[in-house]
């Protein structure tokens, strides 16, 4: 695979590279007013980059989850929240696109996320059941004008920004809180109201709220598929791929921020600090863990390790989520101790307050200890010495 491939197709590494700069011009205003990065989204769809994954018979580029976590990757280095805003679009869109089956609602829901560029949020997590996706306390009501749908307390990312949002719930009144469909809902057939405000310390820019959701849509909206069947094989490896791209991309931009620092000082002629020079290349052999864990789980989610068992595949894609959370941590603090109090200002050329800020969202957007409790006991019939 050449290096143009493995990035993305020339026309959209310049997309990406356009987006990217008008997201990194914004960085800045959008963390200091925790609002949406409106310029970077403007870009997102004047550049074509929201409908990456819809295939060609869609009118879609038809890009791979590999090409995709790429410009995530680009997009993060620029600005996290815009980055954390394509990479959970994204994922919404693999959902979408992979459980459609033969409905022809959904087909052409395809076709209107490719012409309109729509961004997709997920309304999957609720109130009533403290956050677990797996579980739904709402239900889709089916009535003679249509279906309607409750979610009370749903934690929506961009929802304000959002075309269309993917509610998970109950099947009927009398299903099990674990009989899950999942429903897309247009903007125009979906009331939110929010009776809390944003004012998070980092990843401002995403605008994460609880809301209480009411749909009013059609039964043929109603995806095929089992929600359970959608969370395991496409939602569940996608969003933590997607994510530990997100969390690479503010690691690689900490890192470079350091080495920038250190070149300037060798440039001024300030004697050398070898603690810093070997800080640097600690920070280095982090960062590509954490690309080797990213490579690794999106050769599980492309079949190449054909191998690799149902437990293997979800235990690596959880535990990708989790590394990759922890080491975004650890790189920003290398950086920081590479740059010292410069990195430690709000403002300046190598200040890493808004990575830092940015890094420590990781472990609580999707709580790792809720991953880790969700392994605890599968890990145990898992044999520790296992082939590569």
């Amino acid at each position: 695979m050449s290096s143009t491939t493995a990035e993305s197709p020339p026309a959209f590494a310049a997309s990406a590279a356009a987006t990217a700069a008008v997201a990194a011009e914004h960085a800045d205003a959008v963390d200091r007013a925790g609002q949406l990065p409106h310029h970077a989204l403007d870009s997102l769809r004047a550049e074509g980059l929201l409908g990456l994954l819809v295939p060609h018979r869609y009118g879609g580029p038809g890009l791979s989850l590999r090409e995709v976590t790429n410009v995530c990757r680009r997009l993060a280095e620029a600005c996290g929240s815009t980055g954390l805003i394509f990479a959970m679009h994204q994922s919404q869109a693999a959902v979408a696109i992979g459980h459609a089956q033969d409905s022809a609602w959904h087909h052409h829901l395809l076709e209107h996320m490719a012409r309109e560029q729509c961004l997709i949020a997920s309304a999957t997590t609720e109130g009533a059941t403290g956050g677990a996706i797996r579980h739904s306390a709402c239900f889709l009501d089916a009535r003679e004008d249509g279906l309607h749908l409750d979610k009370f307390g749903s934690v929506i990312s961009y929802a304000h920004a959002a075309d269309i949002f993917l509610i998970s719930a109950r099947r009927s009144p009398e299903a099990a809180a674990s009989d899950q469909q999942l429903v897309a809902s247009l903007r125009e057939q979906t009331t939110l109201a929010s009776a809390t405000t944003w004012n998070p310390i980092g990843m401002r820019g995403a605008c994460t709220q609880r809301f209480d959701l009411h749909a009013h849509c059609s039964q043929e909206q109603v995806f095929p598929d089992l929600f359970a069947h959608a969370m395991s094989q496409t939602l569940l490896p996608t969003s933590h791929i997607l994510l530990g791209a997100v969390w690479l991309g503010i690691a690689s931009s900490a890192l470079a921020r350091a080495r920038a620092f250190l070149r300037a000082r060798n440039r001024a002629g300030v004697p050398l600090n070898p603690i810093a020079n070997l800080r640097l290349a600690e920070g280095e052999a982090l960062v590509q863990q954490m690309r080797a864990m990213i490579a690794a789980n999106l050769a599980l989610y492309e079949g190449a390790s054909c191998s690799a068992s149902a437990t293997d595949r979800m235990v690596s894609y959880n535990t990708l989520k989790v590394g990759a959370s922890e080491l975004v941590v650890r790189i920003t603090d290398v950086a920081l101790r590479i740059c010292g109090i410069q990195g430690y200002m709000e403002e300046g050329e190598f200040y890493l307050s808004r990575h830092i800020r940015d890094a420590h969202s990781a472990m609580v957007m999707v709580n790792d200890d809720r991953i880790l409790g969700s392994l605890s006991s599968v890990v145990l019939g898992v044999p520790i010495t296992r082939n590569v």
